[in-house]
């Protein structure tokens, strides 16, 4: 998994070196790397000599990295301009400044129509507040030619990097060139649909950030090979991973089909379904047609090495029965267990104070907003995120906070999460999937060993990335249709394996 990190954490990182005078070196190195990007930008888009770029500069380090880099691109015969944002040049960054007019850049007070690139160099992660640029360039008649590329200078002004909080209004950049790391706010929220591609410039900060507590971490495809890749050559049907799913009722006997269509598509070595007939026909037959091998058992299987609890549940006093079964086996068996959908609404204090080897809880917002009000109604005014830690801290528990940006919180200090990718996944049923994916990989992990927690949150988080990326392939091919989400999860995995 990759580490991002919040602006603070970043800046916290430069500290020492600014405090050892190394200021100048850290704005040349990461100059150099922006002004290396935006001419990677410009040869894409036609020839680096002779184009034209301007910056949009204020009057602190940020507009000093934007005029510096500036004067590197005019060595590459690029013509340089810059505008004073809320400020006036004699407050620019005065060592960038004097760098920018040696190599012919030029103050200007408009934006030429034939510019090519516009540098945003207002603002840094150290900024507080709220601030408009767009509205400031209309109100200052300073309008972008709709032919130039965006760059933001780290971090698009007035744009939050803790959070990707968007206070204002910020330019939408076509590429943010930030120095360091990768920074939380680029990736999530509005911030994440404002950065553009994002490329990361490094400036020499390796071993700070490696000391850097509780970074925020992503998974990639490598993740997704490591926890539902090829299953070793001496595996059996339960060694590979034997999953218990209590889920679906007469009601909704489709929920339970669409979780075991992600387990198998997922693999397991063993699907069972608990369900008792007569009751639960309905149930049995609609995922025994679909799936003849899972096996329809009365109870939690004495071989399972992990449970499924809640999607399609409902709420009678026999779905209520089911759940609490269900939580007792996997507390007798000492099995991890992953509580979605319906199960959510049923679990109570008594519950969370059992000892499970770990507890997996997948709500979204909603789910999360009504968890919080029932047990622990102090936290209502925290944001979702807050909330979610919170809760996971206070009683034990793993959280999937499932959202446009997914989050994996633990009960401890590791977190992670995945940024938007699609919104075709806001559809009903893949949250069944998600169930049945994470149950999947949770399943083929052995709780015995002694960095399993370490495991389970590269399971969740690759879990996480695999559903995302199936619901990526899906709406390429014209969209998603529940039903047939476990043909995309296939391809997905084919597509992380190949890309190694």
């Amino acid at each position: 998994m990759q580490p991002v990190f919040t602006g603070t954490q970043i800046r916290g990182a430069e500290a020492p070196w600014l405090e050892a005078g190394h200021g100048p070196t850290l704005m040349r190195q990461a100059a150099w790397g922006l002004a290396h990007h935006i001419r990677q930008l410009l040869h894409r888009r036609g020839a680096v000599y002779g184009s034209r770029a301007i910056g949009l500069i204020g009057k602190g380090n940020n507009g000093g990295d934007a005029l510096l880099a500036l004067s590197f691109l005019a060595d590459r015969g690029v013509s340089i301009a810059a505008v004073a944002i809320n400020t006036t040049h004699d407050q620019f960054h005065p060592e960038a400044l004097a760098a920018f007019q040696r190599a012919g850049g030029r103050i200007v007070s408009t934006i030429g129509p034939t510019v090519d690139v516009v540098l945003d160099g207002v603002f840094g992660t150290g900024f507080r507040g709220s601030f408009d640029l767009p509205c400031y360039l209309h109100d200052h008649n300073l309008a972008i030619p709709d032919t130039a590329a965006v760059v933001a200078c780290d971090i698009s002004s007035g744009l939050m990097a803790d959070t990707g909080n968007i206070p204002g209004n910020v330019l939408r950049a076509d590429v943010t060139v930030t120095f360091g790391a990768s920074k939380l706010g680029l990736l999530i929220g509005d911030g994440g649909q404002h950065s553009g591609e994002v490329a990361v410039v490094d400036i020499g900060l390796g071993s700070e950030l490696d000391g850097v507590q509780d970074p925020w971490w992503i998974a990639d495809e490598s993740d997704i090979r490591a926890g539902y890749g090829t299953p070793r050559w001496d595996v059996h049907k339960y060694s590979r991973g034997v999953l218990s799913v209590v889920a679906g009722s007469p009601q909704y006997p489709g929920a339970a089909v669409l979780v075991v269509n992600a387990v198998a598509a997922t693999g397991v070595g063993y699907m069972s379904l608990v369900a008792q007939r007569p009751r639960d026909n309905k149930v049995a037959d609609q995922v025994l047609a679909a799936h003849p091998q899972a096996v329809v058992e009365a109870e939690v299987a004495p071989k399972a090495s992990a449970v499924v609890i809640g999607p399609g549940l409902g709420s009678t006093a026999d779905d209520q029965e089911r759940f609490s079964e269900a939580l007792q086996a996997a507390q007798r068996q000492q099995l991890p267990v992953l509580v979605d959908a319906s199960g959510l609404d049923l679990l109570d204090e008594e519950n969370l104070a059992e000892t499970y080897t770990a507890m997996v809880l997948t709500p979204h917002i909603g789910e999360m907003q009504r968890l919080v009000k029932r047990l622990a109604p102090e936290l209502q005014e925290a944001t979702p995120v807050e909330q979610a830690s919170a809760f996971a801290r206070r009683f034990g528990v793993w959280i999937v906070l499932k959202s446009a940006d997914t989050y994996v919180v633990s009960p401890g200090t590791l977190r992670s999460v995945h940024p938007a990718k699609t919104s075709e996944l806001a559809t009903a049923g893949t949250g069944d999937t998600l169930a049945g994916i994470l149950g999947a990989g949770i399943a083929a992990l052995d709780p015995a060993r002694k960095d399993f927690h370490h495991e389970l949150f590269t399971v969740l988080a690759a879990g996480v990335r695999l559903h995302s990326l199936a619901g990526e392939l899906a709406a390429a091919d014209g969209g998603i249709v529940v039903s047939s989400l476990q043909d995309d999860i296939r391809a997905a995995k084919r597509y992380a394996m190949a890309s190694s």
